[in-house]
Formats: C-alpha cells, structure tokens, sequence
C-alpha cells in the first residue's frame, strides 16, 4: 500500500490546546515541526498538544494547521512576539518539551500563590542605594518583586559605567519599563525623554521606544545580563567580578532567600 500523505492541518481543532508561544535567540533556532515543511524558527514558536501529541510549530505553520493565527485562542504561557526563552529553557524546548511545559506551569502556579498574599504597600526605600529586594517579602521573591510584571516575561539588568543599575521589565499591558536597581536619589531625573514619563505606581519609566531605550543603556554600560526569569538575572549579577560594591553587596545578601 502507497504511504498516507503527512498529516498537514487538524481536521478537529477540539482536540488541540495552545500551551505557549515561545522565542529563542537566531542563533538558536529550530526546526518547524510541520510535516514537509523544515523551515528553522525562532519567533513566535506555537507549542501544541494535539490529539495527547505535542508539537512545535512555526507561526505560519500553525496559522495553516489550525485555520488562522487565532484559532486556538490565547496560549497558557507566553503570547505576542513568545516569551524568551533562556539557555537552560531552549535545550528543553528541544529534548524534552513537556519538562518545559510542566516548568511553566510551576512558575505560573508560585506566582499566582504570591498574588494571593498580601499586596506590597510600597517599594519605596528610605534612603538612597538600598536594595529594593531586602523590602519585598519572602513570598514575592519567586519572580519578581513588582506585581505588575507580566508572568513568565524576561527581565534585563544593565550596569552602567557611572555606578547607576538598571532593569528592564514588561508590564502586563505589554508595555515595558526601565526601574533604577537599587532605587538612588534622582533616578526620576536621571533618564533623558526618549525614555517616557516616569510611572510612580511601578516606580520607573515607560518607554515609547524599548529598542532605542536598550541602545542608550547599553552605549553606556559596563555590563548587562542575558535576558531571563528574575531569579537567573540576580544570580548573574551576583555572580559578576566587578560592579559597585554597595549594589553588588545588597543584591547577594537578598539572594539567598530569593533563590
């Protein structure tokens, strides 16, 4: 008997669930798991679970397998460009892709338990160079210390050659922020306009242009972090030879419980 043709779309999309949309450097790319189609991605990867099998697919492939972009709704984990994955996150997403499902799953559920707890009143240290990590609470540090950063998203620490620290982080509404770490006397005042307005509730500033913000912080640095959950970003910073010793102090001393 001739073989049976590549199953190339779902004829029953009940039994398909969006899991995650993820991204991963070009550099570490990977193959569209749609049959006959071989293409190499890294944005916007759709993971799948289909009649109990899991597949990764590129953006386009799935859009043909399901009918359009949308057809799944919204994915559990990750949406818009995909969450970045870190190094440790793509060699799960190639060997072992339910490990990295049940992973996110786990976080999802840590975070999901700190918002039950009482809200932070403020972040607002008394005085100039102290960690903002010391006064957050033990079960706020599994991710962030900030409610209003999206769940699962990447954070970016930039240490800039005139002592000062930086985070990128994304808001819920997908907008992202640069927050000074630790907090200084004149951080509001410190950034020129291409940054935004400074947001007093999450204490940084909006940026209108996050690429040209990136590129000014980094024409300035002395160091930054690779993209990464919260608690993979503390652990480089602590892990850096050189920086101010007042931040570099502060952050290690918080460490050990965030981690």
């Amino acid at each position: 008997m001739p073989e049976s043709e590549p199953k190339t779309f779902c004829q029953d999309r009940s039994k398909a669930l969006l899991l995650a949309i993820v991204s991963v450097a070009h550099a570490e790319r990977i193959r569209c798991g749609q049959p006959a189609c071989g293409h190499s991605v890294f944005r916007r990867i759709h993971v799948v679970r289909e009649d109990g099998k899991v597949l990764v697919l590129g953006s386009t492939c799935f859009a043909k397998r399901y009918g359009a972009a949308t057809a799944l709704g919204a994915a559990r984990f990750g949406g818009g460009d995909g969450r970045a994955l870190t190094d440790e996150e793509c060699q799960l997403l190639l060997n072992n892709t339910e490990a990295l499902i049940t992973l996110f799953e786990e976080e999802s559920a840590a975070i999901k338990a700190a918002y039950i707890s009482p809200a932070i009143s403020s972040l607002r240290p008394s005085s100039a160079k102290v960690s903002t990590l010391q006064a957050v609470p033990h079960q706020h540090q599994q991710e962030t210390p900030w409610a209003w950063v999206k769940p699962l998203s990447s954070v970016i620490y930039l240490m800039l050659k005139d002592g000062s620290g930086w985070m990128r982080a994304q808001r819920k509404d997908g907008q992202h922020l640069v927050l000074p770490w630790p907090v200084f006397d004149g951080w509001d005042e410190a950034l020129p306009p291409l940054f935004g307005l400074v947001d007093g509730e999450s204490g940084g500033n909006v940026l209108p242009d996050v690429v040209a913000a990136l590129k000014y912080l980094r024409d300035r640095a002395e160091w930054e972090t690779k993209p990464g959950r919260w608690k993979d970003v503390l652990a480089e910073i602590a892990r850096r030879p050189s920086g101010p010793g007042q931040i570099k102090g502060a952050l290690v001393s918080g460490l050990g419980q965030a981690l």
